[in-house]
């Protein structure tokens, strides 16, 4: 595919092996985590780890058939070029338009959480303003050389994880030895002390699946890093290898400390991280501050990973001819500067949501976003088990295998399914279904009417695409 070419020569090849492991990681640790807690442990409770679990092992299965893909193809349209190659163009077009907008629904929800945050020292400031002048600095960042995009989120990921380090030894501390609590050792009992475990039963788990697919979300974006990748065979496979059990490391275990050290019906405050809360009861206010700062710098880290994703995606799917020929342009740093303004324009329609409902966005936006990530996860395994038939159908032996094929990506589509069923079946995150529906006919209609008459005149150029 002439796609492949073009990716491989017009962009720049910088980002090293650092870069490309924290780059997931600062793509998947935001608000999701640090702030849309709050309203999962509501309807869930305790419960919510288990949500987090089933989502850390569907996350595992879907990262690690994308690995085996990404190492023999090493692109920045990913998952959206491999669906063009194995699905045909229209398959591939919707691929790419669905996670676009799967990072476009993201980062309108991550604005409209800094905005609530600033509120935390200042809660007559207007919510959106902050959301607006983040957008226009993560754009001007993602408009320089990609190692310097690559150092900037670097330095962001590792401020995420030594944040998330830093409570977890707190919480740990307080849960064992009873400090900052009092002197009272409480251990796991908050778990099931306060209305038992499941105080809502299986049906607050259910309800909080959207929130928590949501927050595991964007971890693919590593696959689409390996277009800019210095070295892709050598650094992918220890990048898949790593980033998805750090991820469900800090996760799992920052929210099992933060519903052990206080109960979780304590943890709720409207338009508060339970992050903080924990601070502000622990009596530390300054540790709050800090904390909320640090989430703050989360929220911008992964922003900015949003805009390069989305960015590069449109770049990918401009270069397969299925969007318009200018967002190929690229600038003297060889980054896609049309596809980025044009995804930073769609985003900065989050900051007009906010001005109009500040305080429902987040949960609106967030839920929104799940169809598109429980698509894209569906399209990855489907692609999967398409092309390790057809490589060993060549006989080509594959760099880095799925283990237990086809078992295992069979099973991760039968979770991601019940996911789907999940989301459907909870009224607070419906929403999703229908936004994403609606966004999958806006691209099936842009297809027909756009795409496909090219393709029906040059019947060639559809074969050696599909």
């Amino acid at each position: 595919m002439n796609a492949d070419q073009n990716n491989h020569s017009k962009l720049d090849r910088s980002l090293k092996d650092r870069h490309i492991q924290f780059l997931a990681l600062g793509g998947v640790i935001g608000v999701g985590l640090f702030y849309g807690a709050s309203e999962a442990v509501r309807l869930a409770g305790p419960g919510i780890i288990i949500a987090y679990i089933i989502a850390g092992v569907i996350v595992a299965i879907v990262m690690r058939s994308l690995g085996e893909m990404t190492v023999e193809k090493p692109i920045a349209g990913s998952f959206s070029s491999y669906a063009h190659d194995l699905l045909g163009p229209r398959m591939g077009f919707i691929t790419g338009g669905m996670w676009w907008f799967f990072w476009v629904a993201t980062v309108m929800s991550e604005l409209a959480a800094i905005g609530k945050l600033i509120q935390f020292w200042y809660p007559n400031f207007p919510a959106w303003i902050p959301g607006l002048v983040a957008l226009g600095l993560f754009t001007l960042c993602n408009l320089l050389v990609v190692r310097v995009f690559g150092e900037i989120e670097f330095v962001f990921a590792i401020l995420k994880v030594m944040t998330i380090i830093g409570f977890m030894i707190f919480g740990a501390l307080m849960i064992l030895t009873g400090v900052f609590n009092d002197g009272k050792v409480v251990g796991l009992t908050n778990l099931w002390a306060h209305g038992g475990f499941l105080p809502f039963g299986w049906v607050g788990v259910i309800s909080v699946i959207s929130l928590v697919i949501q927050g595991y979300s964007g971890i693919e974006t590593l696959a689409v890093e390996a277009g800019e990748s210095q070295n892709p065979a050598k650094s992918l496979p220890k990048a898949f290898r790593t980033v998805t059990f750090r991820i469900s490391f800090f996760y799992i275990g920052s929210i099992l400390i933060m519903l052990a050290a206080y109960p979780w019906s304590e943890l709720l405050k409207a338009g508060e991280s339970p992050y903080i809360l924990i601070f502000m009861k622990a009596g530390i206010p300054l540790v709050a501050t800090i904390m909320n700062l640090l989430i703050i710098f989360s929220a911008l880290s992964s922003c900015n990973t949003g805009v390069y994703g989305a960015s590069r995606i449109l770049y990918s799917m401009a270069e397969d001819k299925n969007m318009p020929a200018r967002l190929t342009k690229i600038n003297r740093n060889k980054i896609p500067y049309m596809a980025t303004y044009a995804t930073a324009g769609a985003m900065s329609i989050g900051t007009i949501i906010t001005y109009l409902s500040p305080d429902y966005v987040y949960i609106w936006i967030t839920s929104a976003s799940a169809f598109a990530s429980l698509f894209t996860w569906i399209v990855i395994l489907i692609l999967e088990i398409l092309f390790r038939s057809k490589m060993e159908k060549s006989g080509v032996k594959l760099q880095y295998p799925m283990p237990l094929w086809p078992v295992l990506p069979i099973l991760g589509i039968i979770m991601l399914v019940g996911a789907f069923a999940a989301i459907v079946y909870s009224p607070l995150t419906r929403v999703s279904v229908f936004s994403g529906i609606g966004w999958l006919v806006i691209l099936l209609v842009y297809y027909q009417i756009k795409i496909a008459p090219r393709y029906n005149d040059e019947p060639n150029e559809m074969q050696q695409g599909a």
